[in-house]
């Protein structure tokens, strides 16, 4: 059964990781962890810091890398998300070379919803973990007018093998438009509302053999439509759990380190 998890930030915070938790990931293997942080964000926030410090405590290997995402570069991003998957596959070399075994993707916000694709794209990984899952390239598509069109002069170029072009196009991140100067084939690849940037499409995807967690802040604009749209269609494990804790887009991850530690520190071996 999936389970659905309300916890303040009070509780939260004294929820620790406990030996049962460790004894389940050394009989299980050595844990790899991957943490992707946000859009326009950065690698070292309180929230991913802490919750990389905890994973530590219980012997698991953490690696938080710096994506192409970061501060201003996603505005001038040029990959595309198959590209952004080969640079997690090099990650995940990374973390087999220090001995894991097992591998969980997570991140927050554009780091969740690459989690997400990436475990649906490779399908061999131990669980996903998505706090305060972001960008939603059907939002962006009914919200812009522009949209519509740009997606299909981009989908026109790289349909004609001229996917490199030069491409500037909208996007928002948190309400806040942007626009982006990139490429045809990325502008496509990040927007397109059926592809792999795009988590009501992927969720359906994932196999009933990886654990989802999905941790929601009930001031996050996406807190009424992750739920049922992305979380449900995704979390076929019975070891899936939904957490909602007390905090906003930003913060979500901080407010609910204790408890994604201790459900990756308790995956089933």
């Amino acid at each position: 059964m999936k389970r659905r998890e309300f916890v303040t930030g009070a509780s939260a915070a004294t929820v620790v990781a406990s030996s049962t938790d460790l004894a389940f990931a050394q009989a299980g293997g050595t844990l790899g962890v991957l943490l992707m942080h946000g859009k326009q964000g950065r690698p070292n926030t309180p929230g991913l810091n802490d919750i990389t410090s905890k994973l530590s405590g219980i012997g698991a290997r953490v690696l938080v890398p710096s994506m192409p995402w970061e501060g201003q570069g996603w505005e001038r991003i040029s990959v595309t998300v198959d590209q952004v998957h080969a640079m997690i596959d090099g990650f995940v070399g990374q973390l087999r070379g220090q001995g894991a075994q097992r591998i969980v993707v997570g991140g927050q916000s554009l780091g969740a919803n690459m989690a997400l694709s990436y475990a649906v794209a490779r399908q061999n990984v131990a669980a996903c973990v998505m706090l305060a899952p972001g960008h939603s390239p059907g939002h962006v598509l009914r919200t812009y007018s522009d949209v519509p069109g740009l997606l299909e002069k981009a989908a026109a170029l790289v349909n004609a093998g001229q996917g490199n072009q030069p491409f500037k196009g909208t996007d928002e991140n948190q309400g806040s438009k942007l626009t982006l100067n990139t490429t045809a084939a990325a502008y496509l690849s990040w927007l397109n509302p059926r592809g792999q940037a795009a988590m009501q499409a992927q969720a359906p995807l994932l196999p009933a053999s990886i654990p989802l967690l999905m941790v929601m802040g009930k001031q996050d604009p996406a807190f009424n439509v992750n739920e049922a749209n992305v979380y449900k269609p995704a979390a076929k494990n019975p070891y899936s759990k939904y957490i909602v804790v007390n905090a906003g887009h930003r913060d979500t991850d901080f407010a609910a380190s204790a408890q994604v530690v201790s459900w990756i520190g308790g995956l089933p071996a």
